[in-house]
């Protein structure tokens, strides 16, 4: 099973532990802020390729085209040429078609072809879409001052609302006719022996409901992507070790998941997105002997070149290829033949 992580906001409970220092480093590649003190069988064989642009990357479709936020749009870039366009809309996702959805204005919303339709006249927002059935749209809208999930099929919302014991919930990922999402839900609290809200997953159906994944035994867990086979992969943080976060792997069809914790020097692995062949691209930290923890981008448990702090992923597509940003740029991480 895959080793485990934790998202980068609880990287102040890990405990950086002890790396060999006596083992080959890893080639310079003129980049003054590479990590140092990785081995070489830790990086993935992939090349790196600069898009125009710093803007925050959120998402790639299977074509390469990918969409990255600003404060109050956003940027797509298309094709081979890595063409920029403008957007009026937030992105959250893009479909295969070049469909993207996100929010305008606090509407969830999508935008095609320098087209904009408003999803909901209610505050929302678009989290995800089908990457081959751009018609469907999942995210969130508010109903009477509480967050509940939601879908839009050709602009028609249907409205999931939440688990019980819960007041927010909204949806993360779809596909493959799986839908998933995260609610917030009162349960008993492990370390004080009283109830607080705690961040759970659920998958979703039409006639079933909500769904949790109950086998797996975390205080906080958060579902983040899903393929097309009904595998999906978050993360997740468990109070009964104090210290630990997991990546976990979920078979949504089965309602399971499986979790185990990272190894050093790589440590709270966080899946960012999963493909139809299992590839995952993730956010890390590299925990050296000395000195802070760092974050860096992962492909598949392997540090994605050239190894700059600070490097994040956003996604993965069919072919392999992991959007995100590195060194101050929006980039693609694209395999080697």
């Amino acid at each position: 099973m895959r080793s485990i992580g934790l998202q980068l906001a609880l990287a102040a409970l890990v405990f950086a532990a002890a790396c060999s220092g006596d083992r080959a480093l890893a080639p310079t590649t003129g980049h003054a802020d590479q990590l140092s003190d990785l081995p070489p069988e830790l990086f993935a064989a992939y090349t790196r390729t600069n898009l125009p642009g710093s803007e925050t990357v959120v998402a790639l479709n299977d074509s390469g085209d990918v969409v990255g936020a600003t404060a109050s749009g956003g940027i797509l870039w298309h094709g081979a040429a890595h063409e920029r366009t403008t957007l009026p809309i937030v992105p959250a996702a893009i479909a295969n078609d070049g469909t993207v959805a996100g929010s305008i204005d606090g509407h969830a919303a999508t935008w095609k072809r320098g087209h904009v339709t408003i999803l909901d006249t209610a505050a929302s927002m678009a989290s995800a879409i089908c990457r081959c059935e751009s018609a469907t749209v999942v995210g969130s809208v508010q109903v009477n001052g509480i967050t509940h999930a939601a879908i839009w099929v050709d602009g028609i919302r249907i409205d999931a609302g939440v688990p019980p014991n819960s007041k927010h919930a909204e949806f993360s990922a779809i596909g493959g006719g799986f839908i998933v999402g995260n609610a917030i839900v009162r349960a008993p609290d492990p370390q004080f022996g009283d109830s607080s809200d705690f961040q759970q997953p659920f998958s979703w159906t039409p006639a079933g409901g909500w769904l949790p994944f109950s086998t797996y035994p975390s205080s906080i867990a958060r579902i983040v992507s899903l393929n097309a086979r009904g595998m999906a992969v978050g993360w997740g943080f468990c109070f009964c070790n104090h210290v630990n976060s997991e990546e976990i792997f979920y078979n949504v069809a089965a309602r399971t998941a499986e979790a185990e914790p990272s190894s050093p020097p790589i440590l709270d692995i966080s899946p960012t997105g999963i493909n139809d062949s299992a590839q995952i691209s993730e956010d890390a930290f590299f925990a050296p002997d000395n000195g802070p923890l760092e974050p860096i981008a992962l492909a598949n448990e392997r540090v994605l070149p050239p190894g700059v702090p600070g490097d994040r992923t956003a996604g993965i597509n069919s072919a392999g290829i992991i959007a995100g940003n590195s060194d101050g740029s929006a980039v693609l991480w694209t395999p080697n033949p």
